[in-house]
């Protein structure tokens, strides 16, 4: 798989057997709105709640985010290890489960990625951005088209969060929500 933006485009890692990569043309485009919203990602914090491939979390490096993420697979966190030191960056992997471990974080983000595999509780993700997300920041919630109606009850019920922006792209629905 091959990066799509920043200092490392062009460059290519290793994807993990199993996981679901992020499509490039939903990478940039997440990207580019993050890019419209922020501007300059220097210093801006970057967690991915669901690793996976890692590439969300290897395009936000290549921007200029410092970055944080979870990821439940000891062997996929390996490869995400490797990746990183064959680019030559310093991407901290966390082998958890997001849901559990990351309410226990006491650092904010101006970002927070999640693209749970299908069946995880959106609730608890909402939840996780409504506490660390910083007061401008943004949390990025992919789903199912089709369960896009039972997400957006669920965000409705975590009331100091509100729907920012949504994107479409096939199947799949982005959810941009940010502190009320």
């Amino acid at each position: 798989m091959q990066l799509t933006g920043g200092q490392y485009k062009g460059r290519k890692i290793t994807t993990p057997k199993g996981v679901r990569p992020t499509l490039s043309v939903v990478r940039e485009s997440v990207f580019n709105a993050l890019y419209s919203y922020f501007g300059d990602f220097s210093g801006k914090k970057f967690l991915d709640m669901f690793s996976g491939s890692g590439i969300m979390t290897f395009e936000a490096v290549s921007r200029g985010f410092n970055t944080l993420s979870f990821e439940i697979n000891p062997s996929v966190v390996e490869i995400l290890k490797e990746n990183s030191n064959i680019l030559g960056v310093n991407s901290k992997f966390i082998l958890a489960d997001s849901l559990k471990k990351a309410p226990g974080l006491k650092e904010k983000f101006d970002v927070i990625y999640a693209d749970p595999p299908w069946a995880y509780s959106y609730f608890e993700i909402f939840q996780i951005c409504s506490k660390l997300l910083e007061q401008e920041g943004l949390g990025l919630v992919e789903c199912d088209i089709k369960k896009k109606p039972d997400v957006l009850l669920q965000l409705s019920k975590v009331g100091t969060l509100e729907l920012f922006r949504e994107k479409k792209y096939g199947r799949c629905c982005l959810l941009f929500v940010k502190l009320r």
